[in-house]
């Protein structure tokens, strides 16, 4: 078998089920195996899922076991040479894996390789590529200051923001929602450490492999589609709270004496001036998600065959429905032409690579993604 795919999945089937989608077709011409570990989803998940993908393994927990946990788990029932840890809220495009596979064959120095991330609104995700978090970097991540000076080789650390994000490059951090690594690798290193329950998994495993003499390598492209829409906002407090607490694990494995004292002096600092922060300038107040102005008219990319059953579903409210096909040349241009208008993208019209296209040189805030048998939101 020449890859593993690990995917752990809570409460997110109709993200779970276009990420499978995405999956299989660019597993085509590989030998692959994909392992879910559900972590005791509520939401009908197995029940949902199991019938529409029968070449999937499905392990299901009876209690959520957190991300590392559950990883390993995975990682025991697989059989390839190389595994990739995949998020569910992920759609890659077709060449996205051989492509990834690539990278090792060029260069045997490589122990792990991430790759390009945007959100569903086509914004470049800085966790593509970060640093590991010195005690500056940390502060300055922490606290908010990086977001004054994007790009900086001091404030903007934590986020590697110096470097071109569309070089491929050696970093040092990649992000767990792809994670592609050699099995040889992580019999060498260990797989995620189970201690760390939400965040900092990827952190500390990639530290790991770059600490046993391997480099963690950055693709630029093709890039993929990173969700995050039920995870915990990264500007929340509950969100800073989680990421603290990953950060003492780290700091207490990997740092002693003074460095270690330092380091959690500073990341405590940092918590304090990023609430800080936030009080000030308001948004301690809960954010409410925005709507569509222009909820009546409806831009639907694709056939009209694809999208039978949303023009079913607009037909009974009495919305105006604009179908575009998805071979259109100016496509681009008439999505931004109408920026206050829900759009929903028919996956079986386009390949995945042409669909994150549209998503990142639009950057439409209204995107949605159906496939003929569910819905998601893009933002």
């Amino acid at each position: 078998m020449t890859l593993s795919i690990i995917i752990v999945s809570y409460n997110v089937k109709y993200f779970l089920e276009h990420c499978l989608v995405s999956v299989l077709r660019a597993a085509k011409d590989l030998q692959t195996e994909i392992i879910v570990v559900d972590n005791c989803s509520t939401d009908g998940s197995l029940e949902y899922l199991l019938p529409l993908f029968p070449q999937v393994l499905f392990i299901a927990n009876k209690e959520n076991a957190g991300f590392g946990r559950a990883c390993n788990q995975g990682l025991r029932s697989a059989t390839g040479r190389f595994v990739l840890f995949l998020n569910p809220d992920t759609l890659v495009p077709e060449n996205a894996l051989i492509k990834s596979l690539e990278v090792f064959e060029r260069d045997e120095t490589v122990g792990a390789v991430g790759i390009r991330m945007f959100n569903g609104a086509g914004i470049f995700l800085k966790e593509s590529k970060r640093g590991f978090p010195s005690c500056s970097a940390s502060f300055f991540k922490l606290s908010g200051m990086h977001r004054f000076f994007p790009g900086s080789r001091t404030f903007d650390r934590y986020y590697m923001g110096h470097l071109d994000d569309e070089k491929d490059q050696y970093v040092e951090v990649l992000a767990g929602a792809f994670m592609l690594i050699p099995r040889e690798v992580l019999e060498k290193t260990g797989s995620f450490d189970e201690a760390f329950f939400m965040y900092g998994e990827d952190i500390d495993l990639s530290y790991r492999i770059y600490k046993s003499g391997y480099k963690n390598y950055y693709l630029s492209d093709p890039a993929i589609i990173h969700f995050k829409g039920e995870s915990t906002s990264k500007s929340s407090l509950g969100y800073i709270k989680n990421f603290y607490q990953a950060m003492g694990i780290f700091v207490n494995k990997h740092h002693r004496g003074t460095k270690r004292f330092g380091l959690r002096l500073l990341v405590h600092l940092g918590i304090w001036t990023h609430a800080a922060l936030k009080y000030i300038s308001g948004l301690i107040r809960p954010g409410k998600k925005k709507e569509p102005e222009d909820k009546g008219a409806v831009i639907v990319v694709g056939s009209e065959q694809s999208a039978a059953g949303l023009l079913r579903q607009f037909a009974e409210i009495g919305s105006t429905v604009t179908i575009i096909p998805s071979s259109e040349q100016q496509l681009v241009v008439l999505l931004k032409a109408h920026p206050h208008s829900p759009v929903y993208l028919c996956e079986q019209d386009m390949r995945f690579a042409e669909l994150i296209r549209i998503v990142r040189q639009s950057q439409h805030r209204y995107l949605n993604f159906y496939n003929g048998n569910s819905i998601i939101a893009g933002s």
